[in-house]
């Protein structure tokens, strides 16, 4: 039943005028009429405040206010809103947030639906764990919310009225409930909220306590308010509020901001237009208010930060360490993110599969490669050993971790990997564990002196202590249900640990970056708020699934309308305490980080009717920014180093240095190579040699020479692929493999059809995978035939490359392009074409073609393109029927021009017309390559 609280003739309230800030006048309030002498005593108070800060602030305070007498001060006991309704701590059975959340998962897994389609009027896709974990955390916000008017599930309908419309959704929730509560009872449990309730309905006053005293609390829970109401009959309560008594008519007894005063009330908010600060987004707010703090030689007390969007709080913070100035967050921080965070999720992956992403993501935690190094020795190298992997990767894709071990059989890292999941996968959550961080960490030295290692002792503490809150939880509802596998154990265990915070210790000198209900409490002359928008001030609930508005004002629940008198009263508070003396700057952003819209919030527009045109006209305006905006520079140039020009290159490398002097030199000199860590399929070059392995091994077969039998070749060439596809993937293929497969056996099928053409036409494979050396100007250049057919009716010699490329490419076009309009060229490269716009792209067959002919004397010598493109009915060979003695003179003097460049170490200028899709190094540079490199020539 929900709660109704009326203060009692023992509570009464107090104001205190609001022309100065509330924590100097609290103290004195609570001090009464103490001057100076004995210890100010003030055990006997129990003083109610809305924010942990807040009470820290307030303890500082009147121990400072005591030492300014010489005296000591015993101080209150200071307690929140929902400290009043708390369980004794004596008693035992609450069950704890792990616990009801397994219970609710249970319930959700053991259901029929059928028995709930008005709760679930569709089949989940997937009825597991997560989805279960999912729905319970949902219905535990639920019954958090309801308990603010002291309501169960079971009770929404009575509550809501006959003509509410959604009785039958919320009486099966209700029975949902029941069995939740069932499964606790049966674990010697009971929920939570249900404690708080029978303790607000029949609280005990603390020991010792003879006052209450409830401090600038503008919006207390209903229930903590039935516990005051019900002590008020034995002992004072007071209720203090920071506004003028003349005022006392918009609050209610419990100095709450009623709604129908504040809704309509205009604010006064001083000098409008020069303290509003509408800015860009969330870095531009931080900057402003980072200039503001560089006003102050010392922050600290002088300057009070609010942060009311909490998505300008990282920005702020990181502007602030950059302008060496300590902030202090009082909201402490999620463990989510941290070091041992990124580890602990790494190993729930590992758990969960052995998935191969799963070993990478692990090997790459510095506390893996810490117990990889101690375990392998100085030997051991973690830039290697990501390098190999790297590489184990991109040449085998293996799906899981036992395939990566079955192409690495001699990897002690990977045996390590799979030690880790062996003790993972082994007996029960918690044992195992902790059993494999027992080992990860075992040869670990950790000095608590050293902020670092005490900061990870900590978070280690807080996870075991996660850790034995499993271990009961398990032994609670052991043999009542399906119990979690060690994989949803983790995967709970791990998000309760994420969503757990810690709490630093405050800087010396440090300002405190405040959440909005705590800024009643600050006393600095001057206050700056951040990220004053709609949503955030006022706070909104919005497309609530199960609470919507008109839901919750039935429920007595707090209502958006409520929300609106509390920030209301709050911004007139603070703007009304630094009318006179001091200062009040609030900032609003106009987009999100992401780029979103954002929109003033609603209580800016709270003017005389009049003033209300000009105010939109200045909140709706163009955004101010207090960043400097100069033109974009680079923030550093790339610096590669220099080494000695190569001796020997391939075939290949003449293109690349053709296409780019310097991107040669990164690749083919340096050995630069881009790693793509989220490959998941093969790129075009490892297509092509999977295809190119099944032809290389076609044209080593001798009793396939005369085969003109495209069945017998298509099943050989099929076979093969099939081999190779064993040998390098292994076989377990992932589905991009599959589907990849498949397009290479379309495509190999249609080259037997084309080879048993060939052969008819009396073509003969002579030679396959032929390799060759040619020195061409003291440089060594080697490379690698695919196939050499002759005509054994002619004698004729026809030099043939693969090409696996998705559309059919003609060796002419493949050796040639146009000059960019301001591209220029080396007299060297021009392609005799008649003009002077074309340049040498590509040497391979003319090189291919000089080296053939050394080594088939007096043969006449063509070259052509054995093209298995995707669309399979294009499947030819493709010769170079314009390819002349003029054209492979002119090659070959571009070779020597190449070559000789190379072995003089000339690699500069980069070309900058290269595509950036066709660039590996695009990431590298920035508005040019040139300007992205500080390049010096060798001397």
């Amino acid at each position: 039943m929900e709660f109704v609280v009326s203060p009692s003739a023992n509570v009464r309230r107090h104001f205190l005028p609001w022309d100065r800030p509330l924590l100097p006048q609290a103290v004195a309030f609570l001090a009464g009429n103490w001057a100076g002498g004995p210890a100010l005593d003030l055990s006997a108070i129990a003083v109610v405040v809305p924010t942990r800060q807040s009470g820290r602030r307030l303890r500082e305070a009147l121990a400072g206010y005591a030492a300014r007498s010489g005296a000591a001060v015993f101080p209150p006991r200071v307690m929140l809103p929902e400290s009043l309704i708390a369980p004794d701590p004596a008693v035992t059975g609450v069950a704890t947030k792990l616990e009801a959340l397994l219970a609710w998962a249970a319930v959700f897994r053991e259901i029929a639906l059928d028995d709930f389609r008005a709760v679930f009027p569709v089949d989940p896709p997937v009825r597991n764990f997560t989805w279960a974990l999912r729905l319970a955390r949902e219905f535990a916000r639920l019954q958090r919310a309801l308990a603010e008017a002291g309501l169960r599930l079971a009770e929404v309908v009575d509550q809501a009225g006959d003509d509410f419309p959604e009785t039958a959704r919320w009486t099966q929730m209700g029975e949902l409930e029941r069995r939740y509560e069932a499964r606790l009872t049966a674990a010697g449990l009971r929920d939570a909220p249900a404690a708080e309730r029978d303790h607000a309905r029949a609280p005990v006053l603390p020991e010792g306590v003879r006052r209450f005293v409830v401090l600038g609390v503008p919006d207390p829970l209903p229930p903590a308010l039935a516990v005051l109401a019900a002590h008020g009959k034995t002992v004072p309560v007071d209720v203090v509020v920071l506004a003028p008594a003349a005022e006392a008519a918009a609050f209610d007894g419990w100095g709450r901001p009623r709604a129908e005063a504040w809704s309509q009330r205009a604010l006064e908010l001083p000098d409008f237009e020069r303290r509003v600060h509408l800015c860009a987004d969330p870095a531009d707010q931080a900057e402003r208010v980072v200039s503001l703090a560089r006003g102050y030689s010392e922050p600290e007390g002088a300057l009070g930060i609010g942060v009311a969007d909490a998505e300008v709080r990282p920005w702020l913070e990181t502007e602030l360490k950059h302008a060496r100035l300590a902030a202090f967050n009082p909201e402490g921080r999620p463990r989510e993110g941290g070091g041992l965070y990124q580890l602990l999720a790494a190993l729930a992956g590992l758990v969960r599969e052995e998935a191969f992403a799963a070993v990478q993501t692990l090997a790459r935690c510095p506390d893996f490669l810490a117990f990889l190094q101690a375990r392998a020795g100085s030997g051991f190298s973690a830039a290697r050993f990501l390098a190999e992997l790297d590489e184990l990767h991109a040449r085998h894709l293996p799906p899981t971790l036992a395939e990566a071990r079955r192409h690495e059989p001699e990897s002690v890292a990977l045996a390590a990997v799979a030690e880790v999941r062996t003790i993972l996968t082994s007996g029960v959550f918690p044992d195992n564990a902790i059993a494999a961080l027992a080992l990860i960490f075992g040869a670990r030295r950790f000095e608590l002196a050293r902020p670092a290692d005490a900061l990870a002792a900590e978070a280690a503490e807080a996870w075991t202590e996660g850790l034995r809150d499993c271990a009961r939880a398990a032994a609670r509802f052991k043999g009542r249900g399906p119990a979690p596998t060690t994989a949803e154990w983790w995967e709970l265990a791990l998000r309760l640990y994420g969503e757990s915070r810690h709490f630093d210790d405050k800087p010396a000198g440090a300002v405190e970056l405040q959440g909005w209900l705590e800024l009643l409490w600050e006393d600095a002359p001057h206050l700056v708020i951040a990220g004053l928008n709609d949503g955030s001030v006022p706070e909104a609930v919005v497309g609530d699934p199960f609470l919507p508005e008109a839901l919750r004002a039935r429920l007595g629940l707090k209502s958006n309308a409520a929300r609106f008198a509390r920030d209301a009263y709050l911004l007139q508070a603070l703007a009304a305490c630094r009318a006179t003396a001091g200062r009040l700057d609030v900032l609003l952003g106009k987009t999100s980080a992401a780029g979103d819209p954002l929109r003033p919030s609603r209580l800016l527009l709270r003017c005389a009717d009049e003033d209300l045109p000009r105010r939109v006209g200045f909140l709706f305006r163009a955004a101010e920014s207090a960043r400097a905006n100069p033109p974009w520079r680079r923030a550093w140039r790339l610096r590669p180093r220099r080494v000695a020009a190569p001796e020997r290159v391939a075939v290949t490398a003449l293109r690349a240095w053709l296409d780019c002097p310097f991107r040669f030199y990164l690749s083919r000199v340096l050995r630069m190579t881009p790693v793509d860590p989220d490959k998941t399929e093969l790129d075009a070059l490892d297509f092509g040699t999977l295809c190119h392995a099944a032809l290389e091994a076609m044209g080593n077969a001798p009793d396939l020479r005369d085969c003109t039998d495209a069945t017998v070749l298509r099943a050989f060439l099929l076979a093969a692929l099939d081999a190779e596809a064993a040998r390098r993937f292994g076989p377990q293929l992932t589905l991009p493999l599959v589907v990849q497969l498949e397009s290479a056996r379309q495509r190999l099928s249609r080259v037997a059809e084309v080879q048993a053409q060939t052969r008819a036409e009396g073509w003969v494979t002579e030679r396959a995978e032929w390799t060759f050396t040619l020195e061409i100007g003291g440089l060594a250049v080697s490379g690698k035939i695919d196939r050499i057919d002759r005509h054994e009716g002619t004698g004729a010699i026809r030099v043939i490359d693969y090409k696996t490329s998705d559309k059919r490419v003609l060796p002419a076009d493949a050796h040639r392009r146009g000059l960019g309009r301001d591209e220029t060229a080396r007299e060297f490269a021009l392609y005799p074409d008649g003009t002077d716009r074309a340049v040498w792209r590509d040497l391979q067959l003319p090189l291919y073609v000089r080296a053939v002919a050394a080594e088939f004397p007096g043969a006449m010598a063509e070259c052509a393109y054995f093209n298995l493109p995707k669309a399979s009915v294009e499947t030819a060979i493709d010769p170079w029927p314009g390819y002349t003695p003029e054209l492979a003179e002119s090659a070959w003097r571009c070779a020597e021009g190449v070559a000789a460049a190379i072995r003089a170490g000339e690699f500069w200028p980069p070309n900058e017309h290269v595509r950036a899709e066709h660039d590996d190094f695009a990431a590298l540079f920035h508005h040019g390559a040139a300007e992205s490199v500080e390049w010096e020539e060798a001397p």
